[in-house]
């Protein structure tokens, strides 16, 4: 949500709603306390983009808002309705009496942000104002096909289409675009992020980069807005033409879902740029004039899609504030800094969607809700070489709906060589995945729910197993594998899929031995449960067998070995009632002087 500082306008970063003061309705006593906030470190201006708008002020020449002495009478007629469209949608914008009580998280210049993803919906756009949308949009076609090559006019058709949901024709309307060719080139893009079109989004914004001028193109990469402050410093020492490898690693930190085949959130980035660029070349519903705090809150937030307006009360004199509202709910996907410093080193806590005081965030128009996807991973050997697998589990918490969906492990070394991924479409609501890990790598496993449009997803660092691993870790699976051949890739298909089960439940378990187990010379085996933090007379009970809460699975017996030799091995855990909270599961395995063993942490839910 945004300010005006005076009065409370919001701004949807997420259903994030902003509030905007228009300066000159600011009573005196605010006056200082807007001349004191000074503004946050920005990337280079924009040299392109003009620092007022609206028709309030008089303009320096703008190469896109067109020269009036060449334009066709169309395109005037068209700048013309505009004007006024904005001036009619702002008059009759609906009352919204949501996040009165939130308080600013970031101020912007005459602006103040705060996040409202929680907030109630915004008023549904009165029916005039969307039909007055279609006569404009339909004045801004007949304007294109006259005049393609006008900027102003290819920039607006795009805008007002994205804003009436009507994507085709926002497509449509870039490529029919014959104006300035990078800008041609980042409308296309911004149509087609907006259709979830990613590889085709990711490839006209490189060419419009590639014909921008140097010094607009190091502006529209710049990540500063983005991240960190104890890093801006040394973002900027960095020249320009030298950031390609660090906005690389960032964004690809950042990017909400490695399956997706393009960086989207790549995209949202050069998408806001185009976009707010459209913004500062005419009237906006706010009744401010564009400005570096509109331009920072949109490249941080993204832009408004609803509007609404707010009264300050019956005691306030002042005209209602004007409330965008953005897409909600949205997240913040940046990586701390240390994990973009060494993202090897990475864990799940390094990415916080929900962060407060948030640098950026992002409203994903492929899925409109994340979650923490439920997980298990565990190693396995293959000769040389370590297969992982990946399990996850689709608990109700997660509200996914219903199938199909989409699973995808990824694994990244950050090191230029190409990712590996292993992707399951019509996936199940639980299961594994397979891959090899050649060296440490970051692991992303992820699932995507088409139809309920909802996304979860972990992220954490694979090794390989040591040199000499005689005992793989184990997988635990929904029920045990009772052939006399388990096989790693049969079970993975039947996965448990998270350290997390129920009390009272029976599960399986899988691993394998790369020992040889014969009846001549067999292996001695045992599986056991104990509560963490027991007490040490708990324990010692426990040791005589008379506290079940504490140990509840003991299971000891021979491996005589499989009759093909091979090293897969599977059980039925029942795991009884008893008190929620973390049981260690070790598994330990002896035999000719020499014990291994691996223990994973089992948390019971809905214990007695």
């Amino acid at each position: 949500m945004v300010n005006q500082i005076a009065r409370r306008r919001y701004m949807s970063a997420a259903r994030l709603s902003w509030a905007l003061a228009i300066l000159t309705s600011l009573s005196a006593a605010w006056l200082p306390v807007l001349s004191a906030q000074a503004p946050p470190t920005q990337p280079p201006t924009d040299t392109t983009r003009p620092p007022l708008v609206g028709g309030m002020a008089s303009l320096p020449p703008d190469p896109l808002r067109g020269n009036p002495a060449t334009m066709s009478s169309l395109g005037s007629q068209a700048r013309t309705m505009q004007d006024g469209f904005e001036r009619n949608h702002r008059t009759g914008l609906r009352f919204y009496n949501g996040g009165a009580d939130a308080s600013c998280e970031v101020p912007l210049g005459r602006i103040c942000y705060w996040n409202n993803n929680g907030d109630v919906p915004p008023p549904a756009e009165r029916n005039d104002a969307k039909l007055e949308r279609e006569q404009l949009l339909e004045l801004l076609a007949q304007a294109q096909a006259a005049d393609p090559k006008d900027d102003w006019v290819n920039g607006m058709r795009v805008r007002y289409a994205i804003e009436s949901e009507q994507r085709d024709v926002a497509i449509s309307a870039a490529r029919s675009c014959k104006g300035t060719p990078w800008w041609c080139e980042a409308l296309e893009g911004l149509a087609l992020h907006n259709a979830n079109q990613h590889k085709d989004a990711t490839a006209a914004f490189a060419r419009a980069l590639a014909a921008m001028p140097v010094a607009q193109q190091c502006t529209w990469t710049d990540l500063s807005w983005w991240l960190d402050p104890t890093v801006h410093a040394a973002y900027k020492a960095t020249p320009c033409a030298n950031r390609a490898a660090e906005n690389a690693r960032v964004l690809r930190l950042a990017q909400p879902l490695w399956m997706i085949p393009s960086n989207d959130i790549q995209n949202e980035l050069y998408a806001r740029r185009t976009m707010s660029r459209v913004h500062s070349l005419a009237r906006i519903p706010y009744d401010l004039q564009w400005g570096d705090d509109l331009l920072e809150s949109q490249m941080r937030y993204g832009w408004p899609t609803a509007w609404s307006v707010q009264n300050g009360g019956v005691a306030d004199p002042r005209p209602p504030s004007v409330i965008g509202h953005e897409p909600t709910p949205s997240y913040d996907f940046m990586a701390t800094v240390e994990a973009i410093a060494k993202p090897l080193s990475a864990t799940p806590g390094d990415w916080n969607p929900r962060r407060q005081k948030a640098r950026m965030r992002y409203a994903p128009r492929f899925a409109t809700g994340f979650g923490a996807l439920p997980n298990q991973f565990a190693r396995f050997l293959r000769g040389d070489t370590t297969i992982v697998a990946g399990g996850y589990r689709l608990m109700r918490e997660l509200e996914m709906g219903r199938a199909p969906y989409t699973a995808a492990l990824t694994l990244d070394a950050f090191d230029g060589r190409e990712p590996l991924q292993a992707k399951r479409d019509s996936a199940q609501a639980n299961g594994a995945l397979l891959l090899p890990v050649p060296s440490p790598m970051l692991a992303s496993l992820e699932v995507l729910a088409p139809v309920g449009k909802r996304a979860a997803r972990v992220r954490t660092v694979i090794t390989p197993l040591p040199a000499g691993t005689r005992l793989s870790e184990y997988l635990l699976l929904q029920r045990g594998d009772v052939s006399a051949t388990p096989m790693l890739d049969r079970n993975a298909l039947q996965a448990y899929g998270s350290n997390e089960i129920e009390g009272g439940t029976s599960i399986g378990i899988y691993w394998e031995m790369y020992r040889q187990a014969s009846p001549g010379q067999p292996l001695q085996v045992s599986l056991r449960a104990t509560r963490v933090g027991a007490g040490f007379m708990q324990k010692l009970g426990s040791s005589f067998g008379l506290s079940k809460s504490v140990t509840p699975v003991s299971i000891k017996y021979n491996d005589n070995g499989r009759p093909d030799g091979g090293p897969g091995r599977s059980l039925t855990i029942n795991f009884p009632q008893v008190p929620a909270g973390d049981y260690q599961l070790t598994l330990m395995v002896s035999g000719a002087g020499m014990t291994d063993s691996t223990t994973q942490v089992i948390r019971v839910k809905g214990g007695k």
